[in-house]
Order: C-alpha cells, then structure tokens, then sequence
C-alpha cells in the first residue's frame, strides 16, 4: 500500500477518535490495524478498546527520543569524560533503573521490536575500545575461570539478578588490541559475549581515523575486524560500526558495506561519538546510518536525566505492546508510516 492511501487512512482513523473522545471525561483510544489481504483490497479496524493499563496514565510516547550510552573505560581508579570507575558504573546503573529506564538491544531498536515493560524507556548500552574493564577473567590457582564482579558484564550480569526488568544486554565495540585483554582468552570471551546475549560491534581494526584513510584501507580495517569476529563465533555476524574518534570515511558508503581479501562486511547501523538522544525508529528522520549517543560521563548523562525530567514529552515511553505504537494524538505528525510495519497505531487524547 503506497504511503499516500496510510496517510489517508490514519487520517480517517484519527477523526473516529476525535468523535469517540467527545462523548465522555475521560481518555479514549483509537486503535488502527491496516492489513493487506490475498487480493491487495484494504480493510481497516477501528475500535475503542480498554487497554490493560490506560495509555494516558503512563503517558505511551513511543514517538520520543532514546538514550544511546557510550562509555569507554570501566573500572578506572578515578573519573573523567572518557573512564568510569566501576562504583560510579553502579551508581548509573541504579539511577536508570530508580528513573524508570529498561536496557534494550541495539538489533531490537533498529528492528523496531522494542519490548520494554509498560511506562517505561528504552535505553541502549554501548562500551568502545574493548578494553579488559569491560571484560575480565578472575583466574584461580587450578585455572577456573569466573567473570570478575567488578568489570562491565560482571556488574550488568549481577545487576539484572536484583533488577529483572532493567536487563543486561549491550553492545561491545572492539579492535584487534586482542579484544578485551588478557590475550589468551579473547576468543573464549567472545563467544562467551555473544552466549551471555551480549552484542559485538566493529570499532575497526587499530582504532583508526577513517577520514584519513583510503577507501582500500577503510575496508581493510572494517573487513579485518569483521572477519576475526565471524570466524570466532560460529554463525555470529557484526553488523554496526562505531566510529573511532567519531570519524568517518571519505566515501561514507564505506562505513556501511565494503569487501577487503574477499571478506565482505554489511553494516545496518553506525553509531557517532555525541551527543544527544537518537529518535525513535518509526519517527521521520529517523537514519540508523548516523546515530548520536550520549557520552556517559557522569556530567552528560545527568544532564541529560535532568532534561527528560523536565521534558517529558520528549521521552520514549512504552505501552508495554511490541505490537503497537502508541502516541499522544499531538504527535501524530511525527510518524513515518512507512517505517511502522505491521503495527497498530494507537492514539491516545486526554479529555478534561
């Protein structure tokens, strides 16, 4: 169905809505479905329904912005923009859960299955660089291994325990330092990543600056990276890039598809170095070939926790459905129909 007959359609929906909310004080749903049956003819269901939990009381905006951490280093002895220590890692970890966030995957963002508890936000967790912080083997004497609680996954991984709905997943940017340190087990841990629901990225071979490299040596490092990844993990594929120092290819086509040696490499998603929210993927505007993250220094990510305090409208806020996109009527102009898949819509308007 082309967009111009969905615009029509919504159009028709919002003002059954309209009506519906003018017969009473209190909030009224309108529920829209646009199917495509065998024969292409178009049917559209609209009704009121009574949901679980009123959409105007938890305020569903699944039109408003979501958080993309990156952090760097954890686990460092004190503070900067760039090196978090692990109690201060805590300290953010509880903050987001106290203020009402829920840990999301990269993959289910761009795929726009965001299945987070109702009146809650989506954020999304993503640590550069691959250093040992981020992942750290405590060895015995007799050579058992154990995650150590004090780095990034082992801090997630007991965090989730206390706090089932925040989650643990993230993303791990690496290069080839080997990943992760501690050299003899790099592979081991990123299988063991990958096991634990864990995601791995491209931050490319060396750390490089793209802008300054030929289009040959930007698909080397990004093939190489890709390649070392793949071939650890049985049927794992890479598919984001963050962008070391925030730099992009000359050729920007680069940063999402190339070959190099024969190795090819697909990127769905690039990620910047700063420095705001990213939109919600069924927003106009929305490109996941260019997302801003939030640096998670404690300045920035608290500034940021303070905006969308004092800015609640501009915050994501799920109605708990992966099914469904549920907005405010207001900010209906906001929706690409386009990127809404097979998903009811559901506008929601507050009647005094």
């Amino acid at each position: 169905m082309s967009i111009i007959k969905r615009k029509i359609v919504v159009l028709v929906v919002f003002c059954f809505g309209i009506l519906f909310s003018s017969c009473g004080c209190t909030s009224k749903i309108t529920d829209t479905n646009i199917i495509n049956n065998e024969s292409n003819n178009i049917s559209q269901v609209v009704e009121e329904i009574q949901p679980e939990k009123e959409l105007s009381e938890i305020k569903a905006n699944e039109a408003g912005k979501i958080m993309i951490l990156m952090y760097h280093v954890i686990g460092a002895s004190k503070e900067s923009d760039w090196a978090q220590t692990a109690e201060n890692f805590k300290r953010d970890l509880e903050t987001l859960y106290e203020q009402g966030y829920s840990l999301i995957s990269l993959n289910d963002y761009l795929d726009n299955n965001i299945q987070t508890p109702a009146g809650k936000t989506p954020i999304i967790m993503t640590f550069d660089d691959g250093s040992v912080g981020h992942f750290r083997y405590i060895i015995d004497e007799d050579g058992t291994k154990k995650i150590d609680s004090q780095c990034a996954v082992g801090i997630l991984l007991e965090f989730e325990k206390s706090h089932l709905e925040f989650g643990h997943t993230a993303t791990f940017y690496v290069n080839n330092d080997p990943p992760f340190g501690q050299g003899n087990y790099w592979k081991e841990k990123l299988q063991k990543l990958v096991a634990l629901g864990f995601d791995v990225g491209n931050h490319t071979m060396t750390h490089a600056k793209l802008s300054k490299l030929t289009s040959d040596s930007v698909q080397k490092e990004l093939a190489g990276l890709a390649k070392i990844v793949e071939e650890t993990v049985p049927n794992y594929k890479v598919n984001s890039l963050a962008l070391p120092y925030g730099l992009s290819p000359k050729e920007y086509n680069f940063a999402l598809q190339g070959s190099y040696d024969g190795y090819s490499y697909e990127n769905k998603a690039v990620l910047k170095v700063g420095a705001r929210p990213a939109l919600s993927p069924v927003v106009k505007g929305f490109d996941p070939t260019k997302l801003p993250r939030v640096q998670a220094s404690t300045g920035e990510l608290f500034k940021w926790l303070e905006y969308f305090k004092n800015n609640p409208d501009q915050r994501y806020i799920s109605d708990g459905n992966p099914k469904t996109i549920a907005i405010p009527e207001e900010n209906k102009e906001l929706l690409d129909i386009s990127k809404l898949q097979d998903k009811t819509i559901k506008y929601w308007v507050k009647v005094e």
